[in-house]
Formats: C-alpha cells, structure tokens, sequence
C-alpha cells in the first residue's frame, strides 16, 4: 500500500437546471396535465439535492443549530424542514451560505450522483489521449474548471477551447449547453478503464515524471507499508483507500472558494496483493534459488 502526496501540476461552471419545484406548493408553479411519472421524478430531484446540503453540512462541521440560527427559526423547526424537504429557494441560498458554498455546487453534486457513466468506453478513452491537448482540458473539466478560467489561466484561445468543448460533447464525455457551459456525463467518482488508453497513458508520462525525484519537500508526503495480510484485511484496506481517495477529492473541490493562491499538487493512492521479487528468495513457501 503506498500513499504520496507533492507539489505537482500534469504537464502540458457547470450548468446548473435551477431549483427542482414541487408542484402544489406556494411559490413551486405546477402544470396542467403533468404526469405522475414526471412529478415523482421532481421529488426525487428535491430529494437528491435536500441530501446534498445535509451531505455537506456534516462535511463542514455544522448543526441544525447553526442553520437555525442563520435562518433565524427553532432547532425543531429546521428538523421539519429537512424532514419534509420543504425548503424554499431563499433558505437553500442562505444554508449555502452559511456552508460556504454556491447553489449551484449542490445542484452539481446531486447531478453527478445521478451520472449514469462511471467509466468512459475503450474508444472515447483512446480518441482522448490521441490529442494531449484534449486530454488535458478533459483533465480541466473534471476538476470542474470554469470555461472563463481555462482561457485565462491556459493556453486556450476562446476560440480552440470551443472546438475541444465541442469534440467532447461528440464524445458523450461531456453536454455542451448555451454560454459555454458544460454538465460532465460522468459520475464525479468515476475511474479510468484498467489496463486503457488514459491509465496507460498515466503511467507511461505522468507517474514516471511524478516519482522522478525524492520526497524531500516540506509540503511532499512518502508513505510505503505492506505486510502479510487476508482477503478480508485486503478488502477493508481497499475500502479505507477509496475513502481517503473520497475526502482528498472533496477537500480540493472546497478549496476552490479559497481566496488564497493556489499551486498544483497531485496524490497517488495504490494497493495490490504483491510480493517484492527481491525478497521473494527469502520466503520458505518459494521454490530455493539455485
């Protein structure tokens, strides 16, 4: 099991659908001869995102208690909203306030849970690293980098980053919409084929350059740990690293509200059962070296 953590950039908004209303409710517009179906997927759509700000109430360390006294109501009251999911779009503003993030950042992450693709076909992945530059502004918008950020912050013309956008959208990776804004086809989580084009591809140019020098820095982390283990051990540390995948994940999507400047920095979480070859002549249960 390793973990390494450094400085480190790979080398060279998300559209919202507004505030899912429920029918029948003062201020949530219904219409005539709507469906069942389409009412039971717009509860299902408040369900998802009353979730998320209870998700990410916990993630920030905040209580009932602290929305009760930015919405100025009673502990029980603020339970009944939840409860209920009977949250009007002023209050949802002022929780995210209070959490520090935009409406439309919750509306993304209960959008993403709901992405059907957690892995991209063997033909979208090899049109992706057939151009470095596709490939890297799929990176961007994986990180949910902004249209406006790439053009300022890149080597993009407006221009060219249309056309990638473009490309993209062809390949069901992405759904272009008005403004240059994009929705990811992808779950927020999803993972790289095993063995493909992008993970060859990682391991060909990316992690070759990453662990080209010691981690010696201040900011650098360098952990290497193995041992003897069952097929139960095995699978509680695979789960205790698609945790900590999770957390490292949501902790750079909070930092994006920082004011403060921001450098590249990569992580590397990687677990298999394995024996050093090297150390293999040791073992009693290996046929004796000759």
């Amino acid at each position: 099991m390793i973990l390494f953590l450094r400085n480190w950039s790979p080398p060279a908004g998300l559209a919202t659908e507004g505030w899912p209303r429920r029918a029948g409710h003062a201020g949530w517009p219904t219409r005539a001869g709507a469906t069942w179906a389409a009412k039971r997927k717009l509860l299902a759509q408040r369900t998802q995102i009353v979730a998320e700000l209870k998700k990410a109430l916990r993630e920030s360390g905040h209580t009932y208690a602290d929305v009760a006294g930015k919405l100025e109501l009673s502990v029980a009251s603020v339970k009944r909203l939840f409860s209920t999911e009977d949250l009007s779009l002023e209050r949802v503003d002022q929780i995210c306030e209070l959490i520090g993030l935009d409406l439309h950042e919750i509306l993304e992450r209960a959008v993403d849970r709901t992405a059907p693709t957690n892995q991209l076909t063997l033909a979208q992945e090899s049109e992706l690293v057939s151009d470095p530059k596709l490939l890297f502004m799929t990176w961007l918008l994986l990180l949910r980098t902004p249209f406006e950020d790439v053009i300022q912050d890149y080597r993009f013309t407006e221009r060219e980053a249309l056309q990638y956008l473009i490309r993209l959208d062809r390949l069901k990776v992405i759904e272009l919409q008005p403004g240059n804004r994009v929705r990811l086809l992808v779950s927020r989580h999803f993972s790289w084929r095993p063995g493909g084009p992008v993970q060859k591809y990682i391991h060909q140019k990316l992690l070759r350059e990453f662990f080209a020098s010691p981690f010696a820095g201040p900011q650098e982390e360098f952990f290497f740990h193995g041992g003897r283990v069952s097929d139960e051990a095995l699978a509680q540390l695979k789960r205790a690293l698609r945790g900590a995948s999770r957390e490292c994940a949501e902790i750079i999507e909070r930092d994006r509200s920082t004011t403060q400047k921001r450098n590249g920095a990569a992580f590397v979480l990687a677990l298999r059962p394995w024996n050093y070859s090297g150390f293999s002549q040791f073992d009693r249960d290996s046929p004796a070296a000759p």
